[in-house]
């Protein structure tokens, strides 16, 4: 065995920074014990041994860091050297072979080998190849390390990105709904806002109704020298229009309170036939265009109600059956009940309703036919129905038979006669 002069103190200091353990295998003792001391005397924990059945004792109870090992034939690598590293893939391993035995040294480093030492071996060159070794094993351990942690901070960041994603998406969800919500606001607002502007139009239209007759006939009852009888004539004119007028308000005023939840009733034990009588008699008197019928029980039909609610809502019914009914045209009234219901129709010979158009008729404001000349502020459905709910009732509507331009509308009202709670907004004594 060659052996040259000491290496440089910066190698060597180099080397002692870096002790490795290290196992020796050569089946000449004396050459394995040289390579040891020389190795032990740079700083390394160093083993050695004579067969490969020492070594693999060695291997299997101890860690080492770099294998010396001189191969004595390619069996060598296929049968232990291959398998060594497979089980320690991160042990360096230097195979030390005869000048002759390249075929072997290539053998070795395609078993997994590190690199090669040429027999006999130059004591600088072991001591290089060993040092860069042991840094490649260092390097790899570290690059190890650092790939380990480099996974970790990935498995960090995805795990934040997941979690960023998430808040995103929630926080994307939720600036969606809100803006759902503010688009539905300002939906709401601008329906408001064009209902607001309808209902001013529709009240200044209603009111100029009643009002310019007011004002003409008493412009005209101040002309000079007019006979009584004409007076007496405008004055009924007047009346009639202050009372069309007077309805309307309390028909808004109604519809408020109603839209508020500030409507209340004034219950009491009543007969309905006689208040519905008393109604069909006003308007029996004052439309002559029209021709009324009433049938009711012979017995008086009596109920827990706010009578003058309820008269108002068939009012309302009776008012629409005269708008929408020919000339001369017949406006039914039927008033019955069972154990436990009170039931109240008012049906005409009108056109009826369209099919398509009974889920709105009962809205605020809402005329189906708007060309029309019939007059109206479109709340008089509206006020009904909110009468009759507010006493736990219900209103409905159909079209009678027969002759499309004929049939007419049914409207029946059905009410608890008995003392049970009604779904009022409010109950005033």
């Amino acid at each position: 065995m060659q052996v040259a002069g000491d290496p440089d103190s910066t190698l060597r200091a180099r080397e002692s920074n870096r002790p490795g353990h290290i196992l020796v295998i050569d089946s000449d003792s004396s050459i394995g014990e040289t390579i040891g001391a020389i190795l032990r005397h740079d700083g390394y924990t160093v083993e050695t041994a004579v067969s490969y059945l020492d070594a693999e004792v060695l291997l299997q109870t101890g860690s080492f860091d770099l294998l010396l090992a001189d191969l004595q034939g390619e069996e060598i690598s296929e049968r232990w050297l291959r398998p060594a590293h497979t089980r320690s893939p991160e042990l360096i391993i230097i195979v030390l072979v005869r000048f002759t035995s390249f075929d072997t040294a290539l053998t070795a480093l395609r078993a997994g080998a590190y690199d090669y030492l040429v027999k006999p071996v130059d004591v600088d060159e072991l001591r290089v190849r060993v040092h860069r070794g042991l840094e490649h094993r260092r390097l790899g351990h570290e690059l190890g390390l650092r790939v380990a942690e480099l996974e970790e901070a990935h498995a960090r960041v995805h795990s934040f990105n997941a979690e960023l994603q998430q808040q995103v998406g929630e926080a994307t969800a939720e600036l969606r709904w809100r803006l759902h919500e503010l688009d539905e606001s300002n939906r709401h607002l601008r329906e408001t806002q064009e209902e607001h502007d309808r209902f001013v139009a529709m009240v200044a239209h209603e009111m100029r109704g009643p009002l310019n007759p007011i004002i003409n006939y008493a412009q005209l009852a101040k002309r000079p020298g007019l006979p009584q009888s004409t007076l007496d004539h405008y004055a009924d004119i007047i009346m009639e229009q202050a009372y069309r007028l007077n309805r309307l308000v309390d028909d808004l005023q109604t519809a408020t309170r109603l839209s508020t939840g500030h409507f209340t009733l004034r219950l009491e034990r009543c007969d309905i036939a006689v208040a519905i009588e008393e109604l069909m008699d006003n308007f029996i008197a004052s439309v002559h265009e029209r021709h009324f019928t009433f049938e009711r029980p012979e017995a008086g039909v009596m109920a827990l109600v706010d009578r003058d609610r309820i008269v108002q809502a068939v009012r309302n019914l009776v008012d629409n059956a005269v708008k929408y009914s020919a000339e001369g045209g017949d406006v039914g009234i039927r008033l019955w009940q069972d154990a436990t219901r009170v039931y109240i129709s008012v049906s005409d010979h009108g056109a009826g309703i369209p099919p398509e158009e009974i889920p709105r008729i009962f809205e605020a404001f809402t005329r189906l036919n708007k060309e029309s000349e019939i007059s109206g502020s479109g709340l008089g459905l509206y006020i009904t129905r909110g009468i009759v709910t507010a006493h736990g009732g219900t209103l409905s509507v159909s079209n009678g038979s027969g002759n499309e331009r004929m049939r007419g509308a049914i409207f029946t009202i059905e009410l608890p006669s008995g003392d049970a709670s009604p779904n009022s907004a409010g109950i005033a004594d």
